[in-house]
């Protein structure tokens, strides 16, 4: 069977290069600055740039540069896909709005991002950020990189500044983008998680209008006012401003690290509702209308940092230990099997349970050997065509390894965790097992996957989760680096050629 082949990746050399040249960009004092292709993928230089790849060559990567011009790039870790991606507001000469205290919207946006990706990645989410360094970054290029890594969900996370009007609640205010329902909803989550959050601190807090969940249409353009809204069209996107930095008692609370874990913990916990329920959110503003233009944001001024030393994409991942899942992970990884699936740069979160859309993708890329084309439908309601992994989900059922987890309507469940239970049915169908002798395992008798349990101990894939006794563990979650283990095992004893 040939499998899927890797994913380009850094070249194995010593030094990495930078070439640039400068695109075309709007005229001077335009506002409107158009936004590049979709883009496959970001390189990360050891520096932390994330620089979106506009095309994978022989030679490297074209990619966008930090101040929206052109470049070429040989090394870096390559991501091509992640779930969610946070975007931590201004940065470099772009400070934003300043506490009486001297904090920085620019430093606050980026320490709670820090927090926040933390959350995510613990539970089990891949997510990368826009900027992990104090870089100026248009939003033109901030929107490149969401493009560019096709996610789930983009949250620019800002902080507000002017309001004067007292609130019993903070002021918290979610931007989302006016032609998508998707958007709007993880606004209205959002509101609601964020205002609850910090409202158990008893401050006085400050609001304007569009304290809730809002969009504004900038009447020139009949298109939403804030840029990484516009750009993003096609990407669920959502500009969060949590609370007024220029309150002096706000920004005191904001100060304060426990707090910004607060805050974190809250977008988390939006991020986790909308992914996961059919929840509508709340605190819905009638559209705004605006005829002014943003002042800040752009790329005119801006100077490429130097890219310092980009790296070199080296086998293996940071955090996979020697050990027992460590040759499997290393193989599937080589294979591209797990492309798009990575926690971060140069991690794989070995640990994190693994969810039902990437069971998919690994399935299909192992059975097929290749990636599918582009979904234009689906049939199960909650896999929508514009997911990255949807046609894998589609794909999975045209090969009837999965039925869905319901039938009314046809659902997929993508980000349900994958019990081993499950998992054991899912690789009985992917290579089509027989049922051998009974395992011996005393923890499966009732289960609906028994049988498959059965199939997959006789095949050699498992061995279980336990020896004395010997027990399977049916309802426990398989972790991703468990299930590499059991993949690549079922891959070299039960091979399959390709359909």
């Amino acid at each position: 069977m040939t499998r899927a082949g890797p994913r380009r990746r850094g070249l194995a050399i010593l030094a990495a290069t930078l070439l640039l040249s400068t695109v075309a960009l709007s005229p001077a004092g335009a506002q409107y600055y158009p936004p590049g292709p979709p883009g496959d993928g970001v390189v990360i230089s050891d520096d932390g740039l994330v620089l979106p790849v506009r095309e994978i060559t022989d030679d490297g990567y074209v990619v966008t540069t930090t101040c929206w011009n052109e470049g070429v790039v040989t090394g870096g870790t390559y991501i091509s896909h992640v779930e969610v991606v946070i975007d931590p507001g201004h940065g470099g000469s772009e400070t934003g709005a300043v506490g009486r205290n001297g904090l920085t919207e620019k430093a606050l946006n980026l320490a709670v991002s820090e927090l926040l990706i933390e959350e995510l990645r613990n539970r089990g989410f891949n997510a990368i950020m826009t900027r992990t360094t104090d870089v100026r970054i248009p939003i033109v290029v901030r929107a490149e990189i969401a493009r560019a890594l096709k996610p789930d969900v983009f949250i620019s996370l800002h902080h507000n500044g002017g309001a004067t009007a007292r609130s019993d609640l903070p002021g918290t205010e979610m931007y989302h983008q006016i032609e998508s329902a998707n958007s709007r909803r993880l606004a209205g989550i959002l509101f609601e998680e964020v205002q609850q959050a910090l409202a158990v601190y008893d401050v006085p807090w400050r609001k304007t209008v569009f304290q809730g969940a809002s969009s504004v249409l900038r009447v020139e353009v009949q298109d939403d006012l804030y840029g990484i809204l516009q750009y993003t069209t096609g990407t669920t996107t959502v500009l969060t401003e949590a609370a007024y930095l220029s309150t002096p008692a706000e920004a005191r609370l904001l100060a304060d690290p426990e707090v910004q874990k607060v805050e974190a913990v809250a977008i988390a916990d939006g991020i986790e509702r909308y992914l996961t329920t059919s929840d509508p959110g709340s605190g819905f503003n009638p559209m705004f209308s605006t005829s002014r233009k943003l002042s800040s944001g752009g790329p005119g001024g801006c100077r490429d940092p130097e890219l310092g030393h980009i790296g070199v994409d080296e086998p293996g991942f940071d955090d996979v230990p020697e050990g027992t899942h460590r040759p499997a992970i290393d193989a599937l990884r080589d294979e591209g099997i797990l492309d798009g699936t990575e926690c971060g740069p140069d991690l794989f979160c070995p640990l994190q349970p693994i969810k039902r859309w990437m069971m998919a993708v690994w399935l299909v890329r192992a059975l097929d050997g290749a990636d599918p084309g582009a979904a234009t439908e689906s049939r199960f309601t909650d896999a929508p065509p514009d997911r990255w992994w949807t046609p894998y989900v589609e794909r999975l059922a045209e090969l009837e390894v999965t039925r869905g987890c319901d039938t009314r309507p046809a659902r997929f469940c993508p980000y349900d965790l994958v019990t081993r239970g499950q998992m054991a049915s899912f690789l009985t169908r992917a290579f089509d097992l027989r049922g051998g002798l009974p395992s011996g395992f005393v923890d499966t008798a009732g289960s609906t996957h028994a049988d498959a349990i059965d199939a997959v101990a006789a095949a050699g894939i498992t061995r279980g989760c336990w020896a004395l006794p010997p027990r399977y563990c049916p309802s426990s979650n398989t972790t991703k680096g468990e299930m590499s283990t059991l993949l690549e095992r079922a891959l070299r004893l039960v091979p399959r050629a390709s359909s």
